[in-house]
């Protein structure tokens, strides 16, 4: 159980990134000029809460089977344009109603999870990635377009606040793409199907991204594990457009996910 859940989680935070980097990118002048400024960082400090109800379907029971997941995350990435991709996560989580601590990072190609001394890898190449996110932002107003709908800024407190529904079968449809990369030749372990996105962004003076909220509504297949899952991320960055240093722990005793699913 607490591989399959190790698994959800993982992909999870795998979309998450993805509609990360799709959801800050629009035609409308200001959005320009946030993605030009924020797509100079090399490195990011990050806070998160990301709650999670997972319902579960199982063939004996006729309705399904609710679990709830709270995460409190600490986040950094240095060298994100540099090629060189340092990637850690800390995250304190409430699962079911047990408490687990887990630390991922991304190293040389492989994306790694300790959960409480149960440690996994998988084989990721993330630098690929975020060039994709960048060159699929780079397509221009057409794409934007379809993906967006009911957009606004306001202002409030000096800082201007997005908010934005997505036309939840264009996301789905890029994220599908997007997680075929990080998943390679295993992507037939997971079907998703997103029904809905919408979320806020809130943007300093200096044209940087402070904060971002993302609510997300999917239905997934994981290993044959049928569930919809009911996903909100609130974020904060830290001190936007200044160095981070990412200390990676060892790579020493994590098993291969590669081979666990063949």
């Amino acid at each position: 159980m607490k591989k399959i859940m190790s698994i959800i989680l993982t992909l999870l935070l795998m979309v998450s990134m993805s509609i990360s980097a799709l959801a800050a990118e629009d035609p409308a002048a200001l959005l320009e000029r946030v993605n030009a400024k924020n797509s100079t960082l090399d490195s990011m400090d990050c806070k998160a809460g990301v709650h999670a109800v997972i319902q579960l379907e199982y063939p004996e029971y006729d309705e399904p089977l609710s679990a709830n997941m709270d995460m409190a995350m600490n986040m950094q990435m240095a060298e994100i344009n540099s090629g060189n991709l340092r990637y850690k996560a800390e995250m304190a989580m409430n699962l079911m109603g047990m408490e687990e601590y887990a630390v991922v990072f991304y190293k040389d190609g492989y994306y790694y999870m300790d959960m409480e001394g149960s440690k996994f890898k998988y084989p990721m190449d993330l630098n690929s990635i975020i060039e994709r996110a960048k060159s699929t932002a780079s397509i221009a107003p057409e794409l934007e377009a379809s993906l967006m709908r009911n957009l606004s800024v306001r202002e409030e407190n000096g800082m201007k606040i997005l908010s934005y529904e997505a036309d939840a079968s264009a996301v789905d449809g890029y994220v599908k793409e997007v997680m075929r990369d990080m998943l390679g030749d295993a992507d037939y372990i997971m079907n998703m199907n997103i029904r809905q996105v919408k979320g806020e962004y809130v943007i300093n003076q200096e044209d940087y991204c402070t904060s971002m909220d993302i609510y997300m509504v999917m239905d997934m297949s994981v290993m044959d594990q049928k569930m919809t899952i009911i996903l909100l991320i609130e974020s904060d960055i830290n001190n936007p457009g200044q160095p981070v240093n990412v200390s990676l722990p060892s790579t020493d005793g994590y098993e291969d996910l590669a081979g666990y699913y063949y």
